[in-house]
């Protein structure tokens, strides 16, 4: 729907602006449904991916912000909170889910 398209459009040029403190955000002008991200690692997770950025995917589905986005590391990373698909499993983006929480929350 329009709306959801205004209000992702507007949600991601804000976290864009102003992203959190170590992470680069990405936009894809092509598919606003698609965002990328960079995580600065912390120096100290072996190993560490090369220039230490962790990247990330956000998929955001048609029922964005009803549902949570998905979440995807693109860089190989060894955590027991991500499959080995890169998909990213954590409670805020499956039964916590709210849709005022944003995308700045996830």
């Amino acid at each position: 729907p329009p709306q959801t398209l205004r209000l992702l459009c507007r949600e991601v040029s804000l976290l864009s602006a102003d992203p959190p403190d170590g992470i680069k955000v990405f936009p894809n002008d092509e598919d606003v449904t698609d965002v990328q991200v960079a995580i600065e690692g912390p120096g100290r997770s072996p190993p560490e991916p090369p220039g230490g950025l962790f990247r990330m995917k956000l998929v955001l589905g048609k029922d964005f912000p009803a549902a949570p986005p998905k979440g995807f590391f693109l860089t190989k990373i060894f955590h027991p909170n991500v499959g080995p698909s890169g998909e990213i499993c954590v409670n805020v983006l499956k039964r916590d889910w709210r849709a005022e929480l944003g995308l700045r929350h996830v």
